[in-house]
């Protein structure tokens, strides 16, 4: 048994908002209030932990993020620090040196809006620099891919590929192929070159000690981690084998999990939910609970589906990636099975598309405490906005996609159309539930930088900034809500999972401008440290 004390307790429960101990046992909290209530209700044979002025927390809840994925990315080429094409081809001619000829090499995270010159590299540039090597890249958002020459050919693209639907492989004003593959079409890339990214079995294992050690190392102890059932889906072939990846690596999996499940199928969502995917007990550290879907693009790709023109691309509204029809089908299926949904949408025509369709839902097969979600829910209108409390339907944002795009989003959107990009004050006023997580890899998952988005917004329309214990909440009780667990988890309550984060600074007092400065001296998951700031 263990008493934390002598620091500042945020509790996060509104009837008793800050403790000056909390007691542990096991995996569960049994006791909190002052050190001699707690030593009392707790007894005599304790642990006696000292916060040292540091400041205990319910541990983070990442509301979006791809485990698998982010597992992936670690052991493959980074190119989010890139900041020109010129360095971009220096750094694939250097990789390209440490390879053999022949070998395939993928790179992530390209943001060529923080370009020097902002352009999106076509075949061309990466011949340039890689001749010798298939070389295929995603955009962070991964809704973009560029493939050199060599990849084009090794994954049999050509001027006869079909094209399917709610995709584009781009073309010059030749008709040449330009490398560049969007949306629906990087399914044609992904059901090939799975066979080149997953790593020997030792090489697996030894990536998800490091990806989940390092998610500890953030502050994370829970996530709502998407799984793709099949082909279908954002990660093509990997689907194939994302679940058994995971089951294989389940031991070196810190955090507990809500699986979000992208598949084409929902009944199998029933079928899965069993050991040991799903634990079956209310408290269970992995959970099948939602299914996962896809309705439009990226601001990044301009694939979002908007009203009206980007404003640096007039000829571009973006699309929904499937049909309203198919998407409401499988809807049907998941809601009359009792699953929550969570469906990726963007732009803001996507979003009220979107709401129509849960309304459409709602009334045809009315149920309560359903939860659905918007995945992003990026621009949202007042009319959006007011349907979204009315259905009770929640808004899982990634705040940390506003640090990455707060300096070009204007150009892409306008003055008029920023207003209601990201709009975190707007949903929480309107009494929509506000829960956030990274999107990870797409973003670094701190949910400090999380906690600074939310709060500061790097200046872009600061009157959407909210307090930080709105923030919190949104990494914590709210995110537990997401999921269906605010009974065991997202605040500091006697029989709630011990799941704590310990902060070398108070939050509520630290200056706008520092939050992000803020570090993480102890993540404790189900009652055990399993990271120790200089340990």
């Amino acid at each position: 048994m263990i008493i934390f004390y002598g620091g500042l307790i945020i509790t996060m429960n509104d009837n008793q908002p800050f403790v000056d101990a909390v007691g542990i046992e096991g995996d569960k909290i049994v006791a909190t209030g002052s050190l001699e209530e707690v030593k009392k209700k707790m007894g005599k044979d304790v642990k006696l932990i000292d916060l040292e002025g540091n400041s205990l927390l319910p541990g983070f809840i990442d509301c979006h993020i791809h485990p698998v994925t982010f597992m992936l990315f670690l052991i493959n080429l980074d190119l989010s620090s890139v900041k020109s094409l010129k360095e971009l081809q220096e750094v694939l001619k250097n990789t390209a040196k440490e390879k053999r000829k022949g070998e395939f090499i993928f790179g992530l995270s390209l943001k060529e809006e923080e370009f020097d010159v902002p352009v999106l590299p076509t075949r061309w540039d990466l011949d340039e620099a890689c001749p010798e090597n298939p070389l295929f890249m995603l955009r962070y958002d991964s809704h973009i891919g560029i493939a050199n020459s060599k990849a084009l050919d090794l994954f049999e693209f050509n001027f006869e590929t079909k094209v399917p639907e709610g995709g584009e492989i781009k073309k010059d004003v030749e008709g040449e192929l330009t490398g560049v593959i969007t949306e629906n079409a990087l399914d044609l890339i992904y059901s090939k070159i799975t066979k080149y990214l997953i790593p020997e079995p030792d090489v697996i294992q030894e990536t998800a000690d490091k990806a989940f050690k390092l998610l500890a190392k953030k502050g994370i102890t829970s996530l709502h981690g998407i799984i793709q059932l099949g082909r279908s889906g954002e990660g093509g072939d990997l689907g194939l084998v994302e679940t058994l990846i995971f089951k294989s690596v389940q031991e070196k999996i810190l955090q507990s999990w809500y699986g979000l499940i992208s598949t084409d199928n929902p009944k199998k969502l029933s079928k899965i939910k069993k050991p040991p995917l799903d634990g079956g007990s209310e408290d269970s550290k992995f959970k099948v609970g939602s299914l996962k879907l896809f309705l439009d693009g990226t601001f990044g790709a301009k694939t979002a589906c908007m009203w009206e023109p980007f404003s640096d691309a007039p000829d571009m509204c973006g699309f929904c990636v499937v049909e309203e029809d198919n998407i409401y089908e499988k809807m049907k299926v998941a809601h009359n099975n009792r699953f929550q949904i969570s469906i990726h949408v963007i732009g803001d025509k996507g979003n009220r598309i979107c709401v129509d369709l849960y309304k459409r839902l709602l009334k045809e097969f009315p149920r309560d405490d359903h939860r659905h979600r918007i995945e992003h829910a990026s621009m949202l209108t007042d009319d959006v906005i007011e349907d979204m409390n009315k259905y009770g339907i929640i808004a899982s944002c990634q705040p940390p996609f506003i640090n990455s795009e707060y300096k070009w989003l204007e150009k892409r959107l306008g003055k008029e159309r920023c207003k209601y990009t990201y709009p975190m004050k707007s949903i929480i006023d309107a009494g929509v539930v506000l829960i956030s997580g990274s999107d990870a890899p797409i973003e670094d998952p701190n949910p400090i930088l999380g906690l600074h988005a939310l709060v500061n917004r790097n200046g872009f329309i600061p009157e959407q900034c909210i307090p930080m214990e709105e923030a919190i909440k949104t990494y914590t009780l709210n995110a537990a809500y997401g999921a269906f667990e605010e009974k065991i988890k997202g605040s500091i309550e006697a029989g709630k999972l011990a799941d704590f984060v310990i902060l070398d600074q108070n939050p509520l007092e630290v200056l706008k401008d520092k939050i992000k400065d803020i570090q993480i001296v102890e993540t404790i998951i189900r009652g055990k440290s399993v990271f120790k700031k200089n340990n």
